[in-house]
């Protein structure tokens, strides 16, 4: 009976996975929003400036770029997720007990820390770059709209091949710039999601670790005292 009452207070993988910390939790939705709105924002984009310049090899490789980043940061942000679950609350009493399985999970817990510093830093340019087309399509409106602009060439802007628009031409160009623009904002808006929800993983894996350093000392402790405990009983029982 002792035995079964032991075996059924183990925690199994669905239990675990239930008691996901919220602040982790959360950080993963951001991402996955994040990443799925940059990813669409910015493929559709980078259509419609195709379309814009009449220039169907800009950036030809840009969809399989960005379908790749999303998949890449769907699989890091589930592992950062699955090392945080592990690392808080009661699981990492089961997980991490010993004291060698704590040095371990504060090794693991240091090693994902840096790697979602790493991805913060990689959006935070992703976004500087971001800026770049969108602030173009910004005073391209600005001279649309308050300096009544009514021609434009490309060839100023690196595009030999194009020619100057003018007239209705340069219209139905504004018209398809608008459309860019949004998407743009919105991959660029995706782009800070995600850069926070790397800082939002951050902040819950060191305070996980902080966690495992201190429990470090309690199992060491509660070692200590087993110890003693075991060697008064042997002299006991020698005496």
């Amino acid at each position: 009976m002792r035995s079964y009452r032991q075996s059924d207070s183990r925690p199994g993988c669905l239990q675990c996975m239930a008691s996901i910390p919220c602040a982790s939790l959360i950080a993963w939705i951001m991402m996955l929003v994040g990443v799925g709105g940059f990813t669409a924002s910015l493929i559709i984009g980078v259509r419609r400036t195709r379309d814009l310049i009449k220039y169907e090899y800009w950036l030809v490789f840009m969809e399989e770029v960005v379908i790749g980043i999303c998949l890449s940061m769907v699989v890091v942000g589930t592992f950062f997720l699955i090392i945080a679950s592990l690392s808080s609350g009661n699981n990492s009493r089961h997980v991490f007990g010993t004291t060698k399985k704590n040095a371990f999970g504060r090794a693991l817990n240091i090693l994902v820390l840096v790697f979602a510093y790493a991805f913060n830093l990689i959006w935070v340019l992703i976004s500087c770059v971001l800026v770049i087309p969108l602030t173009c399509f910004v005073l391209l409106r600005v001279l649309y709209e308050a300096h009544d602009l009514s021609c434009i060439d490309l060839k100023n802007y690196g595009f030999v091949e194009s020619e100057e628009i003018c007239g209705a031409k340069f219209k139905l160009f504004w018209t398809q710039g608008q459309e860019a623009l949004v998407c743009y904002a919105a991959a660029w808006l995706s782009a800070i999601v995600v850069t926070l929800s790397m800082s939002h993983f951050m902040i819950a894996i060191g305070a996980n670790y902080k966690h495992l350093y201190e429990t470090k000392y309690s199992t060491y402790s509660a070692y200590s005292d087993e110890v003693r405990v075991s060697t008064n009983s042997m002299l006991e029982t020698k005496m």
